[in-house]
């Protein structure tokens, strides 16, 4: 795509009616395509964020459909007709009820006594004597009523059959409608990034933007560094000392055990000599007993 037709699909962009709340800026933009001068303007934009679908395309109740032909006020006299038809019914119900009460007093008022005794909805179906058109007798009334009925019924059906295939064919338009958005913004992206490159005083400018983002990648790289050492530092001191402190609890645990064993011995040789001294005694003693024991026999 040329410069020059990316101008035209932003401007056609601009005409939409669902961009209508951006269209100067659109036209701007499709200016600045073919306007180097202009574009200048343009190359520190983030496009895709001032050109957001969510907040430029407007979205309403209402289906926006470029390709009908129909006047709104015409689609708004079709969506109040289906309201309407819901009191047909009811008004040709009593429409013919007052049509039948009028009829039925002038009976009345011609017989008599004995035209009471009869059964108004069976004078009402005979049409009280010829007094009532067909349309209004009870059986004219019914099929109207009926046909009010059939006719909302009908109508129902079709404004919902048709109201569907509009808001999906909106719902086609609108996603077409952010793909073009999308894909020219992202032309025209492409063609200020070119114009920013193009000029040696952006050409610089990003320079030394690159080179003070690459001096803070340094700065806190050496940061990072020095932190890890002086961590590896003080965790190699931490080490030691656990180290240190466990050969020294090692050594005591040593002295430890030799001097319980050298008291584990002391006790032995005391429970020997204990023992030694106990069979001395029961030595004694048995002699003692057996020299007292010769002058008893004697």
């Amino acid at each position: 795509m040329t410069d020059s037709e990316l101008a035209d699909e932003l401007r056609e962009l601009a005409d939409h009616p669902r961009l209508a709340a951006r269209r100067d800026q659109l036209n701007d933009l499709a200016d600045a395509m073919t306007d180097p001068g202009g574009a200048g303007r343009w190359c520190e934009v983030d496009l895709f964020a001032a050109f957001a679908p969510e907040d430029s395309i407007l979205v309403d109740d209402e289906p926006v459909d470029t390709t009908s032909k129909e006047p709104r006020w015409r689609r708004r006299l079709v969506a109040g007709v289906g309201p309407v038809l819901v009191f047909v019914p009811v008004l040709v119900a009593w429409l013919g009820v007052m049509m039948a009460s009028g009829a039925y007093g002038d009976v009345l008022d011609a017989g008599g006594a004995d035209a009471a005794r009869r059964p108004f909805l069976e004078m009402w179906q005979q049409g009280f004597g010829g007094r009532l058109p067909w349309l209004f007798e009870f059986d004219g009334v019914a099929l109207c009523a009926l046909a009010g009925v059939l006719c909302l019924i009908c109508w129902t059906v079709y404004e919902n059959i048709t109201r569907n295939n509009r808001e999906e064919v909106a719902e086609r338009a609108l996603r077409a409608l952010r793909v073009r958005l999308r894909g020219a913004l992202t032309q025209a992206s492409l063609v200020l990034g070119q114009v920013r490159l193009s000029s040696p005083e952006r050409f610089g400018a990003e320079l030394s933007r690159t080179a003070a983002d690459i001096g803070f990648v340094g700065t806190t790289a050496r940061k990072v560094h020095t932190e890890l050492v002086e961590a590896l530092t003080l965790t190699l001191d931490a080490t030691r000392k656990t180290t240190d402190a466990l050969a020294g609890s090692a050594i005591d645990v040593r002295d430890a055990v030799e001097l319980l064993g050298g008291h584990l011995a002391a006790i032995n040789s005391t429970c020997d000599d204990l023992a030694a001294a106990v069979a001395r005694t029961s030595t004694m003693i048995k002699v003692s007993d057996a020299a007292e024991r010769i002058p008893a026999s004697r």
